[in-house]
């Protein structure tokens, strides 16, 4: 799969969205926000994994 360049900022921007969605729903303890923000995180992180995984 070759991606453009602008997919893959895209993408690892929203995992480090989900990660810091994550920390603030823990923090303040809404267990479904942050189970939700998790499950969107590992989500985006197999899309950037499938998109880099060949190389360029």
């Amino acid at each position: 799969m070759n991606a453009p360049a602008w997919r893959i900022w895209l993408v690892t921007a929203l995992v480090c969205g989900w990660g810091i969605l994550t920390i603030r729903f823990v923090q303040k303890q809404q267990w479904p926000m942050a189970i939700l923000c998790v499950l969107l995180m590992v989500a985006n992180g197999v899309t950037l994994w499938r998109l880099t995984r060949n190389g360029k």
